[in-house]
This record gives structure tokens, C-alpha cells and sequence, in this order.
């Protein structure tokens, strides 16, 4: 248990100086400082007393056990000393007595504890929010493992006092300082949109309010720059006095439907929840946000599903519409390519009062489902949004280009460079299977075939049809891939391409029988010069290399095999020895992706190499030989 609160707590707030405060297991103490943490410990409280944060340690984190908040008085109490320490962060942990402290009618519930931290001039901590924990302990009332917050500010407590954001509640609120079911909700779809976030990205928050979603967003994620907007300057102040500072947030007033502050192609991704259905124009909002949107970015939206009472007419007087999922998908669709779907409900809501938090995904074209809120994420057509500006990769804003190293340099390879995230990079690529394939085939109509691009298109169709290998669609592809396979292309790009879907065509075809044509493309690619583009490329030559030696297991030719386990070993051993300008770029500056993919190419080669040692094996026992060598495939 200790080791499993100590990852989760180091995985919100990192290792820095901790405190931790009570409880009779010296465990997570231990564990913290194994893991590199700065650790103090007392056994209570009472020993903080009298506190000046100017002759003691400062803190970034106090963990204490819940049973030591208990021994000196109220709650409220307990959480007033604790905000006099100035850590940013306080974790509560119910490892001790919790059956004892949920059987409690007054601290058994985790409102309870948030409603006194609340009070006492504390949030729920942004980083803390997540959709496992929605869907999961959070539907159970009483106390969890851990309860964390985050400390409010002397000055922005000061400004703006708990009682004020009661007072305009109806109009807004900051919901990391409320409680329950509803600022559950409201948070979670932060957490949901973070996941969306893109090393580098810029992000817009658009109707921000009082900008509590921004710092979730900023918190969870790797972006480099994030922006809250909202028409209410007052939600702004108060958003840039508790958030912006700590979470390098910029909040501006400005209308969602005027968004002239920010130029043509300049937003990664746009966050607006419960937003159209506030607009007049929902429509002038929209184009608005694809005019600021890259031509690769994303876009994330909720409105309430169907918030009508028995005249038809939605009773919140600040909603102009009323939409439904056929209605928003329309909506959303009309200028972006939709991606995913997600139903969400909580307890006390318009409609489904006991309903529990839910947030489902649901396919694009499932029938409508009773929920509370709906949610789509859509994505912009990188062929048909025209770009204003030069392409711009965030994950590289501050390197200088280095001579002779072109592995990351995307703009200067690609004839539309905007294709990349959105088709080709597995982790920031369209989620969708059939609107990523869609893509594809549309980028091979569009494409010139002496490109990178158009091997690219050609390499992702070919993977998805590897799923149906029987597909008419194959006869189609496999021409255009001997195709591009003849170009004779400078750009090591369009070589890597070319490598690509030469081994994806020699998997289509083991797939469809045709050995001896899966036999010639893998030989092509085994020996290809995988130092055209660079050493990752050897992945490719050594999977090619093993395969052909499997194959000649299977036809009982142990000599052939073994040159070929020898062969995919060689090539591994010449990656891993090469210049490695282009796997890592600048050694100063490496690429940490680099250093995982030359991983990924030394594991290939040790198979080889393995199945090359275990070769005597396999004529006594094969399936032992398949378990020891297949385990790194």
C-alpha cells in the first residue's frame, strides 16, 4: 500500500522536499527518499506549533495520515495549521484506521474533508483530477487512499474570499474549491482534454471562467504554452490571481466570437466545454476557432444533452440553444473531421438526478444514450485547411537546426508537413481508425508519389489493412507500393518510406500465403540501407531479417536460418555503432525519443541474436524455442 501511495503522490507532485506528519509506517517515508525526495518526518501536528515558515524548511509537499488530523481538534482546524506551513501541496492519507474513520457520521465522508480544506484556504489540487478516479472511487462517498490539495495563495485568498465566489456561484464558480458531484464533473473533462495535449502545443481555453480547467490542463500535461480566455474581466483577474502564476497560464478578456488577439495558425488545440450553447453565434465561434487552429490541431467541446423542460425550451436563461448529439454532430462536424465521442453524467443533474458519474466513450455512430452532457473531439483536415503560416513543430521550439540532421526536420521533408501528428506519429495521430485510413487515401490522391508524404499514406494504409488482408483493397495498394518502391528519391524521408511500406507489403502478403512474394520484399528491406535516413531505420532491417529466418525455419533450411539471425544481428550491431546525429540529434540536447527507438532496434537485435544461440533447440523443442526468443516481439 505504501508503495503504491508513494507513486501516486510522486506522479502529481514529483520528488521534492516532503514532510510527512503521523502515522506509526515509516514505509512511505522510506520509499520517498529511495525515489530521491528531500524527507522529514514528526509524529504529529502538535510538534508544527508554533510554525514560522521563516526559521523552518520550506516544503513543497506534507503528506499526513488522516489519523493525526484528528487528534488535535476540528477538521477545519487541522487544515488552518496545515496552510500555515506554506507547502504548495498536501496529501491526506487514510492508510490507518480508515474503516474507523468512514464509519464516522462526521469525517467518514470525503466532502467532509474537502468542504474543511475548502475553508481553511485550500483547493483540490489540479493535478489530482483524473477520469479512473471519476468513474471509480470517486462514486463511493466516503474517504479514498488519498486526498489531495493545493494551497490557495495568501494574496489571491485575500482578493477574492470564499464567501465572494458563493455570492456569484450561479454565474460561475472555481470548482477546485467546491465539493461533490457536480464540480466532479466540470473538472474531469479537464483531464480528459489533457490527454489531447501535445509535447509543446499551444492551448487555448476558450470561456475559461475563472480558469481552474487551464490549470488542470497546464498540470497534466507538456505543452508550452496555455491561455485561458474568457468575456468576463472579472473571471480573468481572479483566474490569472490564482492560477497564472503557478501554472504559467496566460488569462485574457476577450469574446469567444472575437478572437482577433490571436493570428491564423498559431492554436495546437481549443478546449471549450459548455460554451456554444452560450453563443448567438455558435457558428461564428467555430470558424473562429479553425481560423487559430494549426492546420494539424485539435479541438474539444461538450454542451448539455437536450437541457429542456416540458415547453421545449432550455430554463437556464444564459442558454441561447439546446442541442443533441444528432444536432451538435452536425455542428461540430460542419468544420472539423470528428474523432471521438463521450458520454458524461453525474449525480443531481438536470436530468438524471441519481445517475452515477459516468464518462463513456461511445463510436460515432452509436444511437443516442441517456447522459447528461455530450463531448466531441474533432480534428482539422490538414488537406483542406489552407496554412498562413510556415509549419512549426512545438516539441522543437528552441533547437537550433543542426547541420546533417534530418530526422526531426518534418517542414523540410514532407510537401505537407501538417500530415505528420495528425496521420503518421502514433502517439498524436487520429484516434479513428477509419478517418485516419480515410486520410491516407485522401493523401494519396493529393500527394505527389515522388514524396514522403505519399509513403506515408502508403505505410498507414497498408498496416490498417492488415486487419483484412483478404481485402480487395490489397490488389489496389500492393502496384502503388512496387510504385513508389521504383523512385529513385534523395530525400532520406521518402527513404524511410520506402523501407516502411516495403516491409508492411511483405507482411500482407505473409498474410495472404504468398510466401515467395513476402520473401522478396523482406530481403529488399533486410538489405537496404538503413543509414539513408539512420540508425532507427535498422528496425526495420533487423524485423526483416528475423522474419526471413523464421520463415526458413518453417521450410526445415536451418543453415539459411541461421545466416539470417546472423544478418538482422549484424545490421543491429552497425546501428548501434553508426553516427547517431540522427536517432538523438544534438548530443548537448538529445531527443529522448532517440534513445528509445535505438532501444527498441537493440531488443530487435537481441532476438536475432538469441534465435541465432537457440537455434540447436528448435529441432527438439520448438515451442520452447518460439517462447524464449518471440518474447521481445
Amino acid at each position: 500500500m505504501a508503495l503504491k501511495d508513494v507513486q501516486e503522490i510522486l506522479g502529481m507532485f514529483g520528488a521534492g522536499a516532503v514532510l510527512c506528519v503521523g502515522g506509526n509506517d515509516p514505509a512511505p517515508a522510506a520509499e520517498l527518499r529511495l525515489h530521491g525526495a528531500l524527507v522529514d518526518s514528526v509524529n504529529a501536528l502538535e510538534e508544527l506549533a508554533p510554525w514560522r515558515a521563516d526559521t523552518h524548511a520550506r516544503y513543497d509537499c506534507v503528506v499526513v495520515e488522516a489519523s493525526a488530523m484528528l487528534e488535535i481538534g476540528t477538521l477545519e482546524s487541522s487544515f488552518a495549521q496545515l496552510y500555515r506551513i506554506e507547502a504548495r501541496w498536501v496529501v491526506i492519507r487514510f492508510a490507518e484506521h480508515r474503516d474507523l474513520i468512514c464509519a464516522s457520521p462526521e469525517v467518514g465522508l470525503r466532502r467532509d474533508w474537502e468542504n474543511a480544506a475548502i475553508r481553511a484556504g485550500f483547493r483540490r489540487a489540479p493535478q489530482a483530477v483524473s477520469c479512473e478516479r471519476y468513474t471509480g472511487q470517486c462514486n463511493d462517498p466516503l474517504v479514498p487512499a488519498l486526498l489531495e490539495f493545493e494551497r490557495i495563495p495568501p494574496a489571491a485568498l485575500a482578493a477574492f474570499p470564499f464567501e465572494q465566489l458563493l455570492a456569484d456561484r450561479k454565474l460561475h464558480m472555481d470548482m477546485s474549491r467546491e465539493a461533490g458531484e457536480r464540480a466532479d464533473a466540470h473538472m474531469v473533462r479537464y483531464a480528459l482534454a489533457a490527454t489531447l495535449v501535445r509535447a509543446g502545443d499551444t492551448v487555448l481555453d476558450c470561456a475559461c471562467g475563472l480558469g481552474y480547467g487551464s490549470a488542470i490542463l497546464a498540470a497534466q500535461s507538456g505543452g508550452a504554452r496555455y491561455i485561458g480566455v474568457d468575456i468576463d474581466p472579472g473571471s480573468t483577474a481572479y483566474a490569472t490571481a490564482n492560477f497564472g502564476a503557478q501554472y504559467g497560464v496566460e488569462y485574457v478578456a476577450a469574446s469567444a466570437t472575437d478572437l482577433s488577439f490571436l493570428e491564423d495558425d498559431s492554436i495546437d488545440l481549443v478546449v471549450t466545454f459548455e460554451t456554444i450553447e452560450h453563443l448567438q453565434d455558435y457558428q461564428g465561434f467555430l470558424k473562429e476557432a479553425l481560423r487559430v487552429l494549426r492546420p494539424d490541431g485539435r479541438i474539444i467541446a461538450s454542451v448539455p444533452n437536450l437541457w429542456v423542460d416540458e415547453t421545449g425550451n432550455d430554463p437556464n436563461p444564459y442558454h441561447f440553444h439546446a442541442f443533441d448529439y444528432a444536432t451538435f454532430r452536425a455542428t461540430m462536424g460542419a468544420c472539423f473531421l470528428l474523432e471521438e465521442r463521450y458520454a458524461q453524467s453525474a449525480p443531481g443533474g438536470f436530468k438524471l438526478r441519481d445517475w452515477p458519474r459516468m464518462l463513456d466513450q461511445l463510436a460515432l455512430d452509436a444511437p443516442d444514450e441517456q447522459t447528461e452532457w455530450l463531448i466531441l473531439v474533432g480534428a482539422c483536415d490538414p488537406l483542406a485547411k489552407a496554412a498562413q503560416r510556415a509549419y512549426r513543430d512545438g516539441a522543437l521550439a528552441g533547437r537550433a537546426p543542426l547541420p546533417g540532421c534530418w530526422v526531426a526536420d518534418i517542414g523540410g521533408h514532407y510537401d505537407n508537413p501538417w500530415l505528420y501528428r495528425t496521420m503518421v506519429d502514433r502517439q498524436t495521430r487520429l484516434r479513428e481508425r477509419s478517418l485516419l485510413t480515410d486520410l491516407a487515401a485522401r493523401a494519396l490522391g493529393q500527394m505527389p508519389m515522388q514524396s514522403a508524404d505519399f509513403g506515408a499514406a502508403l505505410t498507414v494504409l497498408g498496416h490498417a489493412l492488415l486487419a483484412q488482408p483478404q481485402s480487395p483493397h490489397v490488389d489496389d495498394l500492393m502496384p502503388l507500393i512496387d510504385a513508389y518502391l521504383g523512385q529513385d528519391m534523395p530525400n532520406p524521408h521518402a527513404k524511410r518510406w520506402q523501407m516502411s511500406a516495403a516491409y508492411v507489403a511483405a507482411r500482407l502478403a505473409q498474410a495472404r500465403g504468398e510466401r515467395a512474394l513476402a520473401s522478396m520484399y523482406l530481403t529488399a528491406v533486410a538489405q537496404a540501407d538503413f543509414m539513408e535516413f539512420g540508425p532507427l531505420l535498422a528496425s526495420k532491417a533487423v524485423a526483416a531479417a528475423f522474419d526471413l529466418g523464421v520463415m526458413a525455419m518453417a521450410e526445415n533450411d536451418h543453415a539459411r536460418a541461421a545466416l539470417h539471425f546472423g544478418g538482422g544481428a549484424q545490421a543491429c550491431r552497425r546501428a548501434l555503432k553508426a553516427d547517431d546525429i540522427n536517432a538523438i540529434g544534438d548530443p548537448a540536447a538529445p531527443f529522448g525519443s532517440g534513445f528509445e527507438e535505438l532501444g527498441q532496434v537493440a531488443q530487435l537485435g537481441a532476438q536475432c541474436a538469441r534465435a541465432l544461440e537457440l537455434l540447436p533447440l528448435a529441432r527438439r523443442s520448438p515451442g520452447q524455442f518460439w517462447r524464449e526468443v518471440n518474447a521481445k516481439r
